[in-house]
């Protein structure tokens, strides 16, 4: 069975193998369908054979009966030589009983025979059996026309299996053989050239589907290599990127093996190193080979599975370069190595920055270390990873302890230990969780029961700070500041002197907020009396304007008096002429205009001086016309402008409604106007002021009071508005009536004031507020009337 399946498998072709199925099988189903067939012929040739003899010898018994009891010879002889033409029969015999006699063909009898079957008929009249006949028969007739059948049958079995297997070979190579040797040659070329072109051929059947899987892997293939070539890529840069290089070393034979970028990181050509491993350890620093060497024997005695070294190697400019060899052990069951692989990096820059990073870390230290604050540095797992020899100087610890990395709890309980908490029972870290991750941790006692003060519910994940005084009286301040990857770090500082004086200052802050609370109850009254001051004025103002007017409706009144008595007493004497009574009549009509003149003039400036009265000892909001006023503001200053060479104008457009408070804007004229006679000009000298209006955007007005005086210092300019300043102190200036006017422009009237000055040029001041006060206390009022744009009218008093 080997033998033949060796055969078979060396047969060449699927035809081959095709024919070598199909040729045997047509031919074995052929011959058992031909045996069969023909045997079951042969069967029915005799049949029919043993019938047609059967026949003819029942016809020629009855024929020759009459012949044989008449006993014609001759005749009997032609009839059995007529029987005889028959070629089955082989011989004929035909006996009289009666006679005894013998008559046979062609032979005098017949002899017996292999093959040869007899048919015996009686021959009988009435009867009577008078003889027999027998006929001796072949069935070689019908084993040759079985013969010939068998023949013609063969020829034809012949020419359809021809035909079959030409027909089978056609559809084999149309089904099979064609789509099969595509998908032959596709795989050929994929394996000469690495092509992959898909087979071109569709089919529903399996080889179709083999086909199209065979298209489709292709089609993976191409991916995957294409995939693999851009990883190989990738790989091939990202190796060269990092400076780096894949060796592999077979233990079994020996064989050494690295990339091309190996040579390069040592500055060799691709070729200029043999890949052996006494190559590789001929490269290393003397005073690292034997470590390196021990290593390397190491790796293959112990079981693990990776490994990672840093050394030396050199280069070919004579300089060293720092190697990392990083390899992977392949081992078998019983954990022998059988071959190593790995990578080698050029890690020079890192390994200096590692040093660099050490001698700056070892510099750091002892910058730490000469601080004179304690810092205390805490990871995310609540251990100490630094601190300085101060830190452990105001924790009372010995330095061994912070530099072996303690938990933090363990500090603390040291601590607790030593005394230094003394009476402190609410010292925050005796409260503090340890968790201490990148979520925070937070304040708490270890045993979980509630902190026993709130200010150390606070969370570690937020900045705080904490006094603690230590048993022998210094003081402590601990700062806190987390971390973003978790852990704190925190800084110790001795301010024992400072919170001593840090005591003294609060005592002095205290005496300082007693003497800045009577300084403002004194400014309050002092603002207070400059109120009260002004309307004094205003008063004294008012009885000097009102003296004349009433003075003279009093004369007046006085001499109509006097006139109407002497007329009377003539009335009474009847003496009382014609011409006296004209003359009364006139003299009453000249003193009634004129008291009731002086008279008007009185109750005029009385309602002028009260409705400004009113608004400077009130905090009213009302509407009120600008320019109206103004003047009765400038009106109610007429006396004391009197008594002065100095002029006031008024400039402003009428109609210009404002919805604000009067008394504010009346005190901020007033002060303005007394602040200009009494710093603006010179003894001897006639100065202009001017009230200039205009509206401007943002439903705001700006007013302007100027005066041509001899100006402000540019050093006091900064100082103009600050409440006690003034430049004449001895003179009996208070200093309050600017910072006044800066207050209620700023704080009553809701805008805004500037001041400008040039020294011997005069001083402006400007005023900008809203027509409507923001306040919404105020009542609601109809909507002011539209400004009617006049020229602008310009009241002067004159004092003269």
């Amino acid at each position: 069975m080997t033998r033949i399946a060796e055969a078979w498998r060396r047969v060449p072709t699927v035809s081959a193998k095709f024919l070598l199925i199909l040729v045997p099988s047509l031919v074995v189903a052929a011959s058992l369908f031909s045996t069969l067939f023909f045997h079951d012929r042969y069967k029915d040739l005799q049949a029919a054979l043993r019938e047609k003899v059967t026949a003819i010898a029942d016809i020629n018994a009855a024929a020759l009966s009459n012949t044989l009891w008449t006993f014609d010879a001759q005749t009997i002889r032609n009839v059995i030589q007529a029987i005889g033409a028959n070629r089955e029969l082989v011989c004929i015999e035909v006996t009289d009983d009666l006679a005894g006699g013998l008559f046979a063909w062609p032979e005098p009898s017949c002899p017996p025979g292999d093959g040869i079957s007899i048919e015996r008929r009686p021959i009988r009249v009435q009867n009577l059996q008078i003889g027999a006949i027998a006929l001796h028969y072949s069935d070689a007739v019908a084993r040759e026309q079985l013969r010939q059948e068998m023949v013609i049958t063969g020829v034809l079995l012949l020419l359809m299996l021809a035909g079959t297997i030409a027909v089978a070979l056609a559809a084999l190579r149309l089904t099979v053989g064609q789509p099969l040797g595509r998908l032959i040659a596709s795989i050929l070329e994929s394996e000469q050239d690495g092509g992959h072109r898909p087979v071109d051929w569709r089919a529903a059947d399996e080889l179709g589907r083999v086909i199209q899987a065979h298209n489709a892997m292709l089609a993976r293939l191409g991916e995957e290599e294409a995939a693999l070539r851009k990883s190989e890529q990738r790989l091939a840069l990202a190796i060269t990127a990092t400076r780096s290089s894949v060796w592999d070393y077979d233990l079994h034979s020996g064989q050494y093996w690295w990339s091309k970028e190996f040579p390069a990181l040592l500055g060799y050509g691709p070729t200029e190193l043999p890949m052996t491993a006494a190559t590789w350890s001929s490269l290393l620093h003397p005073d690292e080979a034997e470590r390196v060497m021990a290593e390397s024997r190491r790796r293959l005695r112990d079981r693990a599975m990776a490994y990672s070294a840093v050394y030396r190697m050199r280069r070919r400019d004579g300089r060293w370069a720092w190697i990392e060899d990083r390899a992977t052990a392949l081992r078998d069951p019983d954990g022998r190595a059988l071959r190593l692989t790995g990578t080698m990096s050029d890690v020079t820059e890192r390994v200096r920055a590692e040093l660099d990073l050490a001698h700056e870390r070892n510099v750091l230290q002892v910058t730490l270390d000469n601080t004179d604050q304690g810092i205390i540095k805490v990871d995310g797992t609540g251990r100490v990873v630094t601190a300085n020899r101060r830190a452990a100087e105001l924790l009372n610890i010995p330095p061994e302890i912070l530099a072996g990395t303690p938990h933090f709890a363990e500090v603390v309980a040291t601590q607790r230990r030593q005394g230094e908490f003394g009476e402190m029972g609410d010292d925050p870290d005796l409260y503090l969780s340890y968790g201490i991750g990148p979520e925070g941790g937070g304040y708490g006692p270890a045993d979980g029961s509630p902190a026993r003060h709130g200010e150390t519910a606070g969370m570690i994940g937020q900045p705080f700070t904490f006094k603690r005084r230590r048993p022998d009286g210094r003081i402590v301040e601990v700062r806190t500041n987390p971390l973003p990857e978790g852990g704190f770090v925190r800084t110790l500082t001795d301010v024992t002197v400072e919170a001593r004086s840090a005591e003294e200052i609060f005592e002095a802050m205290q005496q300082l907020e007693r003497a800045y609370a009577d300084l403002k109850d004194t400014q309050a009254s002092l603002v207070q009396a400059e109120k009260m001051a002004s309307l004094a004025l205003l008063v004294a103002g008012l009885a000097h304007e009102i003296n004349t007017p009433i003075g003279i409706a009093f004369g007046c009144a006085t001499h109509l008096s006097g006139r109407t008595g002497m007329l009377a007493e003539a009335f009474q004497r009847g003496t009382m002429k014609r011409s006296e009574l004209a003359a009364y009549v006139a003299t009453a009509g000249e003193s009634s205009r004129l008291i009731e003149q002086n008279l008007t003039r009185a109750a005029e400036l009385i309602q002028s001086f009260k409705r400004v009265a009113v608004d400077q000892t009130s905090e009213e909001r009302r509407r009120f016309d600008l320019l109206a006023y103004l003047e009765e503001v400038v009106t109610s200053l007429g006396p004391t402008l009197r008594k002065s060479p100095h002029r006031i104008a008024i400039a402003c457009s009428p109609g210009i409604v404002m919805d604000s408070f009067p008394g504010a804007l009346s005190q901020v004229v007033t002060n303005l106007v007394m602040n200009a006679l009494t710093h603006a000009f010179p003894p001897d000298g006639r100065g202009h002021m001017v009230i200039d209006v205009d509206e401007v955007a943002e439903g705001e007005v700006e007013i302007r009071f100027a005066d041509d005086g001899v100006g402000i210092a540019a050093d006091n300019l900064p100082k103009l508005f600050e409440p006690f300043f003034t430049t004449r102190r001895g003179s009996g200036g208070s200093g309050l009536g600017l910072h006044i006017v800066f207050n209620l422009v700023t704080q009553s009237l809701g805008g805004r004031i500037s001041v400008d000055s040039i020294p011997g040029d005069g001083t402006t001041f400007t005023l900008r507020i809203p027509k409507t006060v923001a306040n919404p206390q105020s009542s609601a009022s109809a909507p002011a009337p539209t400004p009617v744009s006049l020229e602008p009218v310009s009241l002067e008093i004159d004092p003269a």
